[in-house]
């Protein structure tokens, strides 16, 4: 199997000053030789799904997403994959194929045409409706075409052809995609699962896959997300019999959060209302968009009357009434934790309300949606959740679903996608199992290069494939370094020392230190802490004055390293150290200052 270094767990991307420099004479810039399959993001985590074809000079996008920030990520809002590589490639860049509307695999487009015009994209109609939003609120719908595409339709872009075909997914209107190029037909699975009894009667257009099987597939990408379950995913309507029977036993409102773009599940929720002669109301902007959108579309279908808004709402009787939220990963600002926390302006809990968490946790997301759970029963609500209760089940396939793929395609190579590292390592032991030759597997890493030809493939030097951090509320990209020193800031406080000196680097005012944040060690007193600082702070303007430790760094330098080792050895700790120095001269006639410059 033909894979570097089997770690388990989320890698960090590569930082942008890594060796390769995308576009600067690297094998992916290169218009000679085979297919390029890059991915820049969603391999090794969970989200940021971008991945690049190139032939020659030609190059198309499939799938262009964000993730969400872990909890150490302080202050961050998304996370991007690096696009330095599209902008330096932009005038080959054809066209972007949609698979289906998640954030996952849509949020990043916007971010994308800050930077380049991608002539053509292609996509389901509901993920160019949850699309065109996204770009008219930034001013970018200008930038591109869009084409909503029908199920086994074919599009040119480039030298590649490329035909979209019905796949089952936990949000309506997606595909899985059969891209013929050059050197011969990759197929991309996108996120699936084989679900039988699709809500919507849509089911996974499984003939064009052996189709394409009986012509030869060169390559197959497969989601890898489920791999480590074993059998096969529930099929959606098995939740209808779920929220039936806690419909019909719930004595007062009923609160419902899943992720807002789970369109099947919102049509079973509105269903399940009208059954019960209860009333809807919707809390959070991203479900009342996809609600509008959906119905718009055609995908759910409801009376008027039947969702009303949250101040006519509070006017029935509990028994008539079903509130439908965002927050199912108990985002801080979400309409359900607020209402956990009894911070909601229109909606408190009343003991007895019924809860339903109709969810399962993002990695990284398991404490916050605890925490919400938590408050929610302090107040006395009835909380169902959890994969045991039966209000939830998975839009990705299992291992035996996984193994259908592999066997319905009949790869000669193989590479897993969409998954953390450990995930990627199983799913291409499941290939192998399945017949795939293990010098056909390749297990990639964002940056990585494959190249196909008809008869063989190899990696390739690697691109940069960094991340970009966007604060939504502020300047939108982020420098990782701000995040790492909130995360000092965060875990060990701050010491800011300033000093006045002389021409000849003497001390004349200070050290003055002020400290924010910091633990201090038992028994000492905040004003001893403080005076032990300045002796310290003196004792290394002496060593540095008299040249020990070396004169290679500058005052600045010397003093922050230095401090950040005694609070290391001393303190067990690693504030955030800020040094400010201010220079001046001082007239021999007045004594008073006769100019000043601060350096910081």
């Amino acid at each position: 199997m033909s894979q570097e270094d089997p770690r388990l767990g989320e890698k960090r991307a590569r930082a942008k000053s890594g060796p390769q420099a995308a576009g600067s004479g690297s094998a992916a810039s290169s218009p000679a030789g085979g297919l390029k399959v890059i991915p820049l993001g969603g391999l090794g985590e969970i989200g940021k799904n971008t991945m690049v074809l190139r032939y020659g000079n030609d190059m198309i996008l499939v799938d262009a997403g964000l993730a969400f920030p872990s909890e150490d990520m302080l202050g961050v809002d998304l996370v991007l994959p690096d696009y330095h590589f599209l902008v330096e490639n932009h005038d080959k860049v054809k066209g972007l194929v949609i698979t289906h509307g998640h954030e996952d695999h849509i949020g990043g487009i916007p971010f994308i045409l800050r930077h380049l015009t991608i002539p053509v994209i292609y996509g389901p109609a509901l993920a160019l409706g949850l699309l065109e939003g996204k770009l008219r609120e930034v001013g970018l719908e200008d930038r591109t075409v869009m084409r909503k595409v029908r199920p086994r339709q074919e599009v040119k872009i480039g030298c590649f052809t490329v035909k979209f075909i019905r796949c089952t997914h936990s949000i309506a209107d997606s595909y899985s995609v059969i891209i013929r190029t050059p050197v011969g037909t990759v197929v991309h699975t996108g996120d699936f699962k084989f679900d039988f009894t699709p809500v919507d009667g849509e089911l996974y257009d499984i003939a064009s896959l052996t189709a394409a099987a009986e012509e030869g597939v060169l390559l197959l990408m497969s989601d890898s997300t489920n791999v480590e379950r074993e059998g096969y995913t529930l099929s959606e309507r098995s939740v209808w019999r779920r929220l039936d029977e806690i419909f019909a036993n719930a004595q007062k409102r009923i609160i419902v959060t899943t992720f807002a773009s789970n369109v099947h599940r919102v049509r079973q929720i509105l269903n399940a209302a009208l059954k019960y002669d209860r009333k809807v109301t919707i809390l959070g902007r991203s479900m009342l968009n996809l609600a509008g959108i959906a119905r718009e579309l055609g995908y759910m279908t409801y009376p008027d009357g039947l969702i009303l808004p949250p101040e006519e709402i509070k006017q029935l009787p509990l028994d008539k009434v079903v509130i439908l939220t965002t927050g199912s990963q108990g985002e801080p600002l979400s309409a359900l934790t607020r209402i956990a926390n009894d911070e909601h302006k229109q909606i408190q809990i009343v003991p007895g309300d019924t809860v339903i968490i109709s969810a399962t946790p993002i990695p990284g997301n398991e404490r916050s949606i605890a925490n919400t759970i938590n408050a929610l029963c302090v107040r006395g609500a009835d909380v169902v959740y959890g994969r045991d209760a039966g209000v939830h089940v998975s839009g990705h396939a299992c291992r035996e679903e996984q193994k259908l793929m592999i066997n319905l395609c009949r790869p000669k190579f193989f590479m897993p996608v969409h998954g953390e590292y450990r995930m990627l390592v199983r799913h291409a032991e499941l290939a192998v199992e399945c017949g795939v030759s293990p010098d056909n597997v390749f297990v990639m890493e964002n940056g990585d290069v494959l190249e196909v030809f008809k008869d063989r493939a190899q990696k390739l030097s690697p691109i940069n494939a960094g991340v970009v951090l966007v604060d939504s509320s502020r300047e939108w990209e982020i420098d990782d370094q701000i995040v790492e020193q909130r995360r000092h800031l965060a875990e060990d406080g701050m010491v800011t020392v300033a000093i006045t000196l002389d021409r000849e680097k003497k001390p004349v005012a200070g050290p003055d230190t002020t400290m924010k944040g910091l633990i201090l060690p038992r028994g000492m007193s905040p004003e001893e802490f403080l005076i032990r600082l300045k002796d310290q702070v003196l004792s290394i303007l002496e060593d540095y004055q008299k040249g020990r430790g070396g004169q290679e760094k500058d005052l600045r330098s010397f003093l922050q390293d230095a401090l950040v080792v005694y609070f290391v050895e001393k303190m067990k700790s690693r504030p955030l150290v800020q040094i400010v120095l201010q220079e001046v001269s001082v007239p021999v006639e007045r004594g008073k200052f006769s100019r000043s410059r601060e350096r910081s």
